[in-house]
């Protein structure tokens, strides 16, 4: 009950914002039509509004928020979250299923970092850029993806190997584990992002 209405809360929240901010920014241009606001209430806005808004949206955030969710869906399937909140809490103890799982868990997540930096530390690596740097470069740009395959690797691995994940069939449901909080997180991320957009086109032109 309590999260339903939490959410409830921020959502009519953020719509109310969307509210003020159009309308205030509207009456703000009538009574100084010499200022520089750009009220979203007018020809321009409307068409803006609505030949901008997929674009507005299409943000490298919202494909790191996807990948990060089937990533955790996948470690909070095979257990390998449980295995890691269970590991850094005093006198942990951990069975031997667990402890068959993590070690090859931890084998792929070190093998792939040793993969990782022989693309990107030597002098000539292919994922720096023409001049060498690794920001701003295809290594930086790819960091986040990196991260969650990462852990949605060693959460494929921690399953199969302790015994979680029993056949292919176990690995593809692991995998399409992710989308339990998606919807909350997107709809969350169109609000907010669009409500920005609107405050930079309206301000900043």
């Amino acid at each position: 009950m309590f999260r339903r209405n939490w959410l409830s809360t921020a959502v009519i929240s953020i719509l109310i914002a969307y509210i003020v901010f159009i309308l205030g920014s509207w009456l703000w241009s009538a009574a100084m039509p010499s200022s520089s606001i750009r009220p979203l209430l007018s020809e321009s806005g409307i068409r803006w509004f609505f030949g901008t808004f997929v674009a507005n949206l299409a943000k490298p955030l919202l494909i790191w928020i996807i990948l990060f969710d089937v990533a955790i869906g996948a470690c909070q399937k095979s257990g390998l979250g449980h295995t890691l909140k269970q590991l850094f809490q005093p006198h942990a103890h951990l069975n031997n299923l667990q402890r068959r799982g993590l070690w090859p868990a931890i084998e792929i997540v070190v093998f792939e970092l040793i993969i990782m930096a022989l693309l990107v530390f030597p002098r000539h690596a292919i994922l720096l850029s023409i001049t060498g740097v690794v920001y701003p470069s295809s290594a930086s740009e790819s960091f986040i993806p990196v991260i969650a395959f990462m852990l949605f690797s060693a959460s494929l691995f921690y399953g199969l190997f302790s015994g979680l994940l029993h056949n292919y069939k176990d690995t593809v449901v692991c995998a399409l584990r992710g989308g339990r909080h998606l919807k909350i997180i997107l709809c969350f991320y169109v609000l907010i992002v669009e409500l920005v957009a609107i405050v930079k086109y309206t301000l900043l032109g």
